[in-house]
């Protein structure tokens, strides 16, 4: 049994799951303007309750990385490595971008390229570009979305974009008859967990003590 617990606070959404080898075992999600701190642990010991597991069944944590919110990474992250420091398994870091593609993979064609969309204030987003496989096009970065530079870097082949935020890129690319748009999807932990099995088979687990969530600002962006 690999018992995998994951957590998702990126966002205004405090998100977990409990997956086994992968497997969706239970999963609650909240949305709400309040602290993640607040309801956190709450509902992992709901999580673990009704799914009748006990933490010491717990084989890795697995927390979304970022990038979006700082204080909700900041908390996610100090929780999962409370976790792992008392239950002395693994901490998994799955990148935010990265687990919202993989969870919108099944629901798109196969040459549709995905295009998660998290806020970065102003005109500006948090994305990357993945394709159906799970490859990424392009990393992890900030898109000035009023930035001619970027509107001509984009691929001509069908590309959609997603998430919290993809409003603002509709009101920018609306006329563009290859892109295509889906409101209101918030970052799960259901996609983190997949991933993080995987890298928990290959032993892919993060230094706890160095470990910090991925933080981009527009200064960093390059």
């Amino acid at each position: 049994m690999s018992l995998i617990l994951s957590i998702e606070t990126a966002t205004a959404t405090c998100s977990v799951a409990l997956h086994n080898a992968g497997k969706l075992v239970a999963h609650t999600a909240l949305l709400t303007n309040r602290s993640h701190a607040e309801y956190l642990m709450v509902i992992i010991e709901d999580i673990l309750k009704i799914s009748k597991h006990d933490r010491k069944e717990l084989s890795a944590i697995a927390i979304s990385s970022g990038p979006g919110s700082y204080t909700g990474l900041r908390i996610g992250t100090a929780v999962g490595k409370g976790l792992c420091y008392g239950l002395g398994i693994p901490l998994i870091a799955v990148p935010t971008l990265e687990a919202m593609a993989n969870g919108m993979r099944p629901f798109t064609d196969a040459d549709t390229l995905l295009c998660p969309a998290i806020d970065a204030r102003r005109t500006a987003i948090y994305t990357l570009i993945a394709d159906q496989r799970g490859h990424i096009k392009k990393a992890t970065h900030i898109a000035l979305l009023d930035s001619e530079t970027y509107i001509k870097s984009l691929p001509d082949q069908k590309l959609l974009f997603f998430g919290e935020d993809a409003i603002k890129c509709k009101h920018f690319f609306m006329n563009h008859k290859n892109i295509h748009f889906i409101e209101g999807v918030c970052p799960s932990a259901i996609p983190i967990g997949p991933l993080a099995f995987a890298k928990f088979q290959q032993q892919l687990w993060e230094e706890m003590a160095t470990y910090e969530p991925c933080y981009i600002s527009q200064f960093q962006e390059k």
